[in-house]
């Protein structure tokens, strides 16, 4: 600038005198050169001061300079590595110095800048975060930092107008002592921090308690399950989620270290079982509980599955043991000890399974062995193999068992004892069963085939063949029906016959009946068949040679149909003979009654006796005729009943009083015993006191003189029983299943002797109201017959039906 204002001064021919007096006279040329020299001036003036400031710039600029290259000399004079930011975002603008030779760092500025490439995480992680931090909020650091080699740095972090720097640098004496114990002390915090964040998130309540025993410290889960608002609160009002007094210590041997014992709590208004564990510290413990409700109740439901798997079990007649890994019984039902004979307190100190096998030795309950001792270590070897064995043992006292070993689930091993002793020998039993039921078939003369549910011959014995003239041989083939049946048409060709037993024998249909026949073949063999569906859809057919039985039978028919004829021309001629013995019968009777009247004159005393004799013999053979027509008309079915309600007492004096002479010749005495719900019933009142009357004759005529004869009613059920019981001598147990046939009489020596129709019609008589009669009588004790009566007459039902049938038709 200085040439610059000197080259005007140095234009020849120009002065400012000469430029004025050139323009003097021009006023505008005037103003204009006044303005230019203005100018000038002012320009002059600024451009002087423009150079001051210049120069004071320069000598700023050399003075920093040389402070910069001074401030580098003392940064370069330690081995720092300084990294510089302008601004928020981006790279780096500067990355200067290093530490070569002292700690060893990437040399390339990117591998520098990407610090979880030589620094260990945590370190790295702080880091990051650290210079986040400070270029976001401008907020300086210093820590520690380890490289992956394990190196110690300090990092440094500043802020300063719009820049921020980080300076690395390395560690000696006491501030590497005081980063390392600030680098522990931050890494420490980190995984407390870490640490109470996990076992503030742990889904189980965690407390810690002091060296006096109090709550210093919950967790979240503590707060939830004792529904408290804070940790302050917990602490404050001591909110305690378990009562030490109520915790159950674990049995021994089944405590792990930390286990303090198992207790119960209301959670969430549920009770809840709870495990409390306990950690012992330096200033004091630490407890959590692990909620076990789903452990408890799945070992209660276990227990309970145990216990009626065992309850199960110990109703089995197989006997079961189960011994455990050492080999000690653990389990056995009351068959195991009822098979070996053991004593159970014995057997409930858990002998173990050589124990067991040593006693059943001693006692002769195993099998014999020359070598015991190679059988037992072979037994044993079941607790080392996952084979299931299975065995027989013959014991000396006779039994069969059938021994199975396996692997139990839990560990040991099961016995399983089954005393197949009966089915051994029912097997035995079966099969010499089925050879005798073999040659049975064989040898029986009826002809026997089974046949399959494929339709195909099963089972044949030589009857069959012999019958329809089969060859054996294409028998034992197992022929199907169809071959069959055409071999037997050559015998008998009715295609009915055979196509009804082919369908019958092959049809699916689940209803088949059973069928019988007769074939009568054109040879003259007469077979009866019987077809029979068996439960397992065999079909069992059998043929019976009945052409001999045929004849046999014809002639029993004719016989029978002769018989038949005999019987009705034995009937008519009874009938016939009866009514024509009692009109001459009556003559006599009425004849003797006029003579004892005295109406042909005045008899002697021995006529007089001749002339009872003759009423007493025709009165009974006027009895003995009217038994015979009743008889008659009841086998004729043609008796009708008169039925009427009967007064009990009075009919029995009756038939007492009918009687009396005759027992006062006897000097014998009737009791008559009616009860009270006896005194009455239907029937038809002439023939109950026909029925007493010669039941009480009987008795009068085989008791002896001043005996005591019985009659009495009584009352059981829906029947009322009349019976007559007397003291004589009774009846021989051989008579008495003939007693109540007609014709059937036994007197007593010098005694009674009658026709042998009175206890006949007095069962007719009774069977035909619908009752029955029974005897009781014992040799030198007496008889007793006992009549039993419907209460209500005879097919009460059957009449009761019909009288509301004609009320009905009646009121219709």
């Amino acid at each position: 600038m200085t040439a610059f204002f000197a080259a005007p001064a140095r234009a020849e021919g120009f002065s400012a005198g000469t430029i004025l007096n050139n323009f003097a006279d021009d006023p505008l040329i005037f103003t204009a050169l006044f303005a230019a020299v203005a100018v000038f001036f002012w320009a002059f003036f600024v451009i002087r001061k423009l150079t001051r400031e210049e120069q004071a710039a320069e000598r700023r600029a050399r003075e920093l300079e040389s402070a910069l290259n001074e401030s580098e000399a003392i940064l370069t004079a330690e081995p720092t590595i300084l990294i510089i930011w302008h601004g928020r975002d981006g790279a780096p603008d500067k990355i200067t110095g290093d530490m070569k030779g002292v700690v060893k760092l990437p040399a390339d500025k990117t591998a520098l800048l990407d610090f979880r490439s030589w620094l260990d995480p945590e370190s790295a992680a702080a880091l990051l975060d650290a210079i986040a931090l400070m270029r976001d909020q401008g907020v300086p650091f210093n820590i520690g930092i380890r490289s992956a080699q394990g190196e110690l740095l300090e990092a440094d972090g500043r802020t300063a107008g719009g820049s921020t720097t980080l300076r690395l640098r390395p560690l000696a004496g006491e501030r590497l002592q005081v980063t390392e114990y600030a680098y522990d002390a931050r890494r420490l915090g980190k995984q407390v921090e870490r640490l109470s964040a996990v076992l503030d998130a742990a889904p189980f309540p965690i407390w810690l308690k002091d060296t006096a025993g109090e709550t210093i410290w919950v967790n979240e889960s503590y707060i939830k399950a004792v529904e408290a608002p804070d940790v302050d609160a917990v602490i404050a009002n001591r909110i305690g989620i378990v009562d030490d007094a109520k915790i159950e210590a674990p049995a021994e041997g089944q405590r792990p270290t930390s286990l303090k014992g198992r207790t119960h709590a209301v959670i969430g208004g549920t009770k809840c079982a709870l495990d409390v564990h306990e950690i012992q510290l330096a200033d004091g413990s630490a407890r959590f509980a692990i909620d076990v409700t789903a452990i408890e109740l799945a070992r209660k439901e276990l227990k309970r599955h145990i216990q009626g798997h065992a309850n199960t079990l110990d109703k089995l007649d197989t006997a079961i043991a189960i011994f455990g890994p050492d080999q000690r019984l653990r389990f056995h039902n009351s068959a195991y000890a009822e098979l070996w004979s053991l004593d159970s307190d014995w057997l409930a100190l858990g002998p173990t399974d050589g124990e067991i096998l040593d006693r059943l030795r001693e006692l002769r309950r195993l099998p014999e062995q020359a070598n015991y001792r190679d059988w037992k270590a072979k037994q044993l070897q079941a607790y080392t193999t996952l084979e299931t064995r299975e065995n027989w043992w013959y014991l000396p006292d006779g039994r069969s068992l059938r021994v199975i070993c396996e692997q139990h689930p839990f560990g040991g091993t099961t016995y399983l004892y089954e005393n197949v002793t009966k089915e051994i020998q029912l097997e035995s039993r079966y099969n010499e069963l089925i050879g005798v039921q073999r040659e049975t078939l064989d040898n029986l003369h009826e002809g026997v085939a089974l046949f399959g549910t494929d339709g195909r011959l099963k089972l044949h014995n030589p009857a069959f063949a012999r019958f329809w003239s089969l060859d054996p041989a294409f028998l034992d083939r197992q022929p199907h029906i169809d071959p069959v049946i055409d071999q037997c048409r050559k015998l008998l060709t009715n295609d009915a016959v055979w196509d009804e037993l082919k369908y019958s024998m092959t049809s699916l249909d689940t209803g088949r009946k059973p069928q019988k026949g007769r074939l009568n073949r054109p040879d003259g063999l007469a077979l009866e068949y019987a077809f029979v569906p068996l439960p397992d859809g065999n079909t069992l057919l059998t043929y019976v040679d009945v052409t001999d039985s045929s004849r046999i039978e014809n002639a029993l028919r004719e016989r029978a149909e002769a018989l038949e004829a005999a019987d009705r021309l034995k009937t008519g001629f009874m009938s016939n003979v009866s009514y024509e013995l009692r009109t001459p019968l009556t003559n006599i009777l009425g004849f003797a009654e006029s003579l004892s009247l005295g109406i042909a004159g005045e008899l002697k005393p021995k006529q007089q006796e001749y002339l009872r004799d003759i009423q007493d013999s025709s009165q009974d053979l006027l009895v003995i005729i009217d038994a015979i027509l009743d008889l008659t008309t009841i086998d004729a079915g043609a008796m009708e009943l008169k039925l009427a309600d009967i007064d009990v007492i009075a009919i029995m004096q009756e038939s007492g009083e009918g009687l009396g002479p005759w027992m006062t010749k006897r000097d014998l005495t009737l009791n008559i015993e009616v009860a009270d719900d006896a005194q009455h019933f239907t029937g038809d009142p002439k023939r109950v006191a026909q029925i007493l009357h010669n039941l009480l004759a009987n008795a009068i005529g085989f008791s002896a003189e001043r005996g005591t004869i019985r009659m009495g009613a009584a009352h059981d059920g829906d029947d009322i029983l009349l019976w007559v019981a007397d003291t004589g001598r009774g009846i021989d147990p051989e008579f008495q299943k003939r007693v109540f046939d007609r014709f059937q009489s036994k007197p007593m020596p010098g005694g009674h002797r009658g026709p042998g129709l009175g206890l006949a019609i007095v069962k007719s008589f009774v069977e035909l109201h619908g009752g029955r009669v029974s005897l009781r009588s014992q040799v030198n004790k007496g008889t007793t017959v006992i009549c039993r009566f419907p209460l209500r007459g005879p097919h009460a039902q059957d009449r009761g039906s019909l009288q509301e049938h004609r009320r009905g038709s009646v009121a219709a």
